[in-house]
């Protein structure tokens, strides 16, 4: 059973089988069959609508429940630019310092933040890694931890395995093979990264600073030249996902005692040198 578990977890992972469900979330009729979707799924994840704006039945289709807003009277945002702060619900179930060129994917299992990256760094002065995983039942938006400024993002990544434990304990070097945006970030000269990573039955990762059609270029790193403030709202996942943060040690410390428990957007996770 565990050697076909890779297998058939493979085969899940092509884009097409995303894509159709990635339709299928978007259909609005018949009404009376997707409020009983909505309303399952609601129920099978236990998801608290008090944070967010509306209510269950204002939602058309499940793709635009997946990616409800917060109401911000209910739920402010409150920058704070001495700490680097989470950009998502989520679980921190990764925090870690490198000084090579590998991280903790899971125990036991590592893989290169320069292939994650698509970017040749020197990591003998310390990087830090922070990785936010995305539940089907968390807000499914992402903003910025801090300020500054978008230089260039990189689209690339061919495969849609799951970022469950079930994904991370049997596919190696999973955030790699997986689709994913990376945007480097500049603040202060120095530069770090945000790696929105899809996964199994994520019909899109849409952000906001790619317009249009541009989100076709592949495989290269396009310029952006973006000044952003921290928290303002970056993207969002139509489905639950990852979020990995790199940035250099000299930039900030890690908050202690936040590894393996919930955050929220805006929570402080780095406080900045």
């Amino acid at each position: 059973m565990k050697k076909l578990t890779p297998l058939f977890l493979s085969l899940l992972s092509l884009p097409g089988f995303s894509r159709v469900w990635g339709r299928i979330t978007r259909l609005r009729q018949p009404r009376f069959l997707v409020k009983r979707v909505i309303g399952w799924y609601r129920r099978k994840y236990g998801v608290d609508m008090t944070e967010y704006e509306g209510e269950v039945e204002d939602y058309p289709c499940l793709v635009d429940f997946f990616t409800r807003k917060l109401d911000p009277e209910k739920r402010p945002l409150a920058a704070d630019e001495s700490v680097v702060v989470s950009p998502a619900d989520g679980i921190l179930s990764g925090m870690e310092t490198i000084f090579a060129d590998r991280a903790a994917q899971i125990k036991g299992k590592y893989y290169p933040i320069s292939s994650l990256l698509k970017e040749d760094i020197d990591f003998s002065e310390g990087w830090h890694v922070a990785t936010v995983y995305l539940s089907p039942a968390n807000y499914h938006r992402c903003h910025y931890p801090l300020s500054g400024n978008i230089n260039r993002y990189f689209h690339t990544g061919g495969r849609l395995f799951p970022v469950n434990r079930l994904g991370l304990n049997h596919i190696d070097e999973l955030f790699v093979r997986n689709e994913r945006i990376i945007t480097e970030i500049v603040k202060n000269g120095m530069s770090c990264y945000v790696v929105a990573v899809g996964a199994m039955f994520v019909g899109s990762i849409r952000m906001e600073f790619i317009p249009g059609q541009k989100k076709k270029v592949r495989d290269r790193w396009e310029p952006v030249n973006l000044d952003i403030r921290q928290l303002e709202e970056m993207g969002r996942f139509e489905m639950g996902s990852t979020i990995v943060l790199v940035l250099p040690r000299k930039m900030a410390e890690p908050v202690e005692n936040v590894k393996g428990k919930p955050v929220r957007v805006g929570q402080a996770i780095f406080k900045m040198l």
